[in-house]
């Protein structure tokens, strides 16, 4: 890989991103995977840099990883106290994940409306000159690199509620994948059974209940931020990387598994992205109900993934009747850090 001065979003040497920065992974991983690969890590290293457990319950994907760890501050009542860290670091050549809070975000279809917090991007320059920030969006326009330049006025300052910094925790994994994956089969097995499990109580829940301008938000940060990326990450992390002029070949029992973890990935996929474009309707509240219905193949194909996994020789390990109610706490964190001001839907 070129070296190059400060991060950037490479599609090219991206982990699955091929028509959006939600394949596969989400805007936060996309961060720290720049930063990962501007430390010089390959994607492999980067896949295992970036896994951990197989845990839809417990698991936090965006703290919770083997090689590498994230270190947030937050002051959501007033980012501009965030501002003289940030420039500190990148004033240092450090760059720094920025999770804006959305209202005070010139331009945004949320400005002035909800203190949203469902979006990151990565500084990653600072003019002290011209008093510009150059910032990778996933959103932002290919063709300019996916950079956002934004002129740091008193306003401006309001939105850095949320920052974060990365660093590599331990050397490049290269390991062959059978021994890679031998070595977390069984904990793997038990947790994704588990999570599977408590995963579809959610969604039951969810579907007894309705889903509010805010539960429906948290949905899909909970679907795309930690469902999604585990699973892609997961099957990445099991790919082989041969050297010039080799080919290897997995064993048909674990490419069963990734190919089940990649299927499963898609119907993840499928139904936050789903939340995302419901979101935006002219009744939102009424589109939701249709869209939870994705749910039921995502459910069928993590039940193949934890077939897949027992096929393979996973021990599923006993019941766990407390997920359930992690997994609900898990996902009210998710509405109250994502969504601290807890607004309704208004035209």
């Amino acid at each position: 890989m070129t070296a190059t001065m400060t991060p950037q979003f490479d599609q090219l040497g991206a982990l699955g991103w091929q028509d959006r920065a939600l394949d596969g992974l989400n805007c936060v991983l996309r961060c720290v995977e720049s930063v990962l690969h501007f430390r010089g890590l390959d994607p492999l290293a980067v896949a295992r840099a970036l896994n951990g457990p197989l845990d839809p319950v417990g698991r936090d994907l965006a703290k919770d990883f083997d090689g590498c760890r994230v270190d947030y501050r937050t002051e959501f009542d007033d980012g501009s106290r965030n501002v003289p860290f940030l420039l500190e670091r990148l004033g240092a050549g450090e760059p720094v994940m920025v999770l804006p809070d959305r209202f005070h975000l010139p331009g945004d279809v949320y400005e002035g409306r909800f203190h949203f917090h469902d979006h990151a991007v990565l500084a990653v320059d600072w003019s002290a000159r011209d008093s510009v920030m150059t910032v990778l969006d996933t959103d932002a326009d290919p063709a300019d690199g996916f950079r956002r330049h934004w002129t740091l006025t008193p306003a401006l300052r309001a939105l850095f509620t949320w920052v974060g910094t990365v660093t590599v925790t331990d050397a490049p994994d290269h390991r062959d994948p059978r021994e890679y994956f031998a070595e977390r089969l069984h904990r793997d097995t038990a947790l994704l059974s588990v999570g599977a499990d408590a995963l579809g109580g959610l969604l039951d829940e969810l579907t007894a209940t309705g889903l509010s301008a805010v539960t429906a938000r948290a949905l899909h940060v909970l679907v795309l931020g930690d469902i999604q990326p585990q699973l892609f990450i997961y099957a990445n992390a099991l790919a082989v990387a041969p050297a010039p002029g080799e080919q290897l070949a997995l064993p048909p029992e674990l490419a069963a598994v990734r190919k089940a973890a990649l299927d499963a990935r898609v119907h993840a996929k499928r139904l936050g992205i789903a939340l995302i474009a419901a979101h935006e309707k002219p009744d939102p509240l009424a589109v939701y109900p249709r869209v939870l219905e994705l749910g039921r193949p995502l459910r069928a194909a993590l039940d193949r993934l934890r077939e897949a996994l027992v096929a393979a020789g996973g021990r599923e390990g006993p019941a766990d009747p407390g997920a359930s109610a992690r997994l609900r706490a898990r996902f009210a964190q998710i509405e109250s850090t994502c969504f601290p001001v807890r607004e309704e839907a208004a035209p």
